[in-house]
């Protein structure tokens, strides 16, 4: 993910997203909604790492963020993104 892809996600952080690829005990998908995209990246990089081969998020009409994704936009915007929340 480039500098400016992580720019271009950072500006749509407030816009709504859903996090997928998290399972249940029994195995079933557990889809995480009611989260801005902001919300999800931090909990798919600070709460999701005990399975996070499969954890993705959606947003908007067509934007998807693998685990990898999630880890790089932290790195990078992860205190903007927490400071946000407090």
């Amino acid at each position: 993910m480039t500098p400016e892809d992580r720019r271009a996600v950072f500006s749509h952080r407030k816009i709504a997203a859903i996090v997928k690829g998290m399972t249940q005990e029994d195995g079933t998908d557990l889809p995480i909604t009611g989260k801005s995209l902001g919300e999800a990246i931090l909990f798919v990089s600070e709460e999701a790492a005990t399975d996070a081969s499969a954890v993705h998020i959606i947003y908007g009409e067509h934007g998807s963020l693998s685990y990898t994704d999630c880890l790089s936009i932290y790195r990078e915007y992860g205190a903007e993104l927490r400071s946000e929340l407090t």
